[in-house]
C-alpha cells in the first residue's frame, strides 16, 4: 500500500462534501431536508478527521509511508 492510496481516500471524501454542498445550492430543499444534508456533511467531515488521525498511526504500514502521511495531515 502506498501513501497515495490514503491521500486518494481523503481527497474523495473532500469531493463528496463539495458535491453535496453544490447539490444543496441547486435543489430547493425544505428546512428539514437541508438540516439532514448538513448533518450528513458534518458526519462525513468527522469521518475525514478520524481517518486523517488514524492513517499515519497504522502500525502495519512501513515507517516511510507513516511519515509521509503524518507530514501531509499535520495541518488538517
Amino acid at each position: 500500500m502506498q501513501a497515495e492510496d490514503f491521500f486518494r481516500v481523503i481527497s474523495e471524501v473532500e469531493f463528496i462534501c463539495d458535491d453535496i454542498d453544490e447539490l444543496k445550492e441547486r435543489v430547493d430543499l425544505t428546512k428539514s431536508e437541508y438540516r439532514k444534508i448538513t448533518q450528513a456533511v458534518t458526519s462525513i467531515e468527522n469521518a475525514r478527521k478520524i481517518l486523517t488521525e488514524l492513517f499515519p498511526n497504522i502500525k502495519s504500514l512501513n515507517s516511510e509511508i507513516r511519515e509521509d502521511l503524518a507530514a501531509e495531515y499535520a495541518d488538517i
